[in-house]
């Protein structure tokens, strides 16, 4: 727990309540992954993403949650959720007793309101910028179709994306590219401002390695888009 966090009298939790990019549960991100995962800050998240590998979000929440509330000095949490402009559609002020009750609420209205692209079916998704401010993933993996798998939808995901090109990062992100390895291709501009060290901390730490992997990349986007276009298929441009 962050020392701060601990040296304090109490605590508010403040965080976007939306849908996870690797997992599904009726509690995704929000307060409980702020509250472990957020103030847990490195270590934290580590251990936390270690063992999602072996148990369900829930069960660690179960077993951890309250323990924090009860021992952290927890007051109240700020629960967010956006709508599918990027903007901030509600702000709920939530008590601890309620934190697993009102996030499970406040979900179901994010996956209500977040943005989704107007085509079941993608030949090539062209990507001006991704960035950790988009995403935790920087590629909302709900948006573009590729929640399980990185280079395929699941059977019943949509919508599903043959082919990802990013041509840049956002400046917000200062160079962390982390879930670049989505996208099968990148302009070479986002190759040149990576911040490696902190693009593979933070994939490590998020125990998704591939998230880190460098697409094929090219100096201009017209050699990007001929290059990408040439292995979706038997589709004309």
């Amino acid at each position: 727990f962050d020392r701060y966090a601990s040296e304090a009298d109490h605590v508010i939790v403040s965080g976007r309540v939306k849908p996870h990019t690797g997992f599904v549960g009726e509690i995704e991100s929000g307060l409980h992954k702020m509250m472990l995962i957020g103030l847990g800050k490195h270590k934290g998240a580590t251990i936390y993403h270690q063992a999602i590998v072996h148990y369900s979000f829930d069960r660690i929440i179960r077993g951890v949650a309250q323990q924090v509330i009860d021992n952290c000095g927890v007051l109240f949490g700020l629960a967010m959720v956006e709508n599918q402009y990027d903007e901030t559609a509600m702000i709920d002020a939530v008590p601890p007793d309620r934190f697993a009750e009102r996030e499970k609420e406040l979900l179901i209205l994010a996956k209500k309101w977040m943005p989704r692209l107007p085509f079941d079916q993608v030949d090539l998704l062209v990507i001006d910028a991704m960035g950790k401010n988009i995403s935790g993933s920087g590629i909302d993996t709900n948006v573009v179709g590729r929640k399980y798998n990185d280079h395929a939808a699941a059977e019943k995901e949509f919508p599903k994306v043959t082919r990802i090109l990013v041509r840049g990062l956002t400046p917000e992100t200062h160079g962390n590219a982390a879930g670049i390895g989505m996208a099968e291709y990148c302009h070479k501009r986002l190759v040149d401002g990576m911040n490696v060290d902190a693009t593979v901390i933070n994939c490590i730490t998020g125990n998704a390695p591939s998230g880190a992997a460098i697409p094929i990349h090219f100096a201009t986007d017209t050699e990007c888009l001929e290059k990408a276009l040439q292995t979706v298929g038997f589709v004309k441009p």
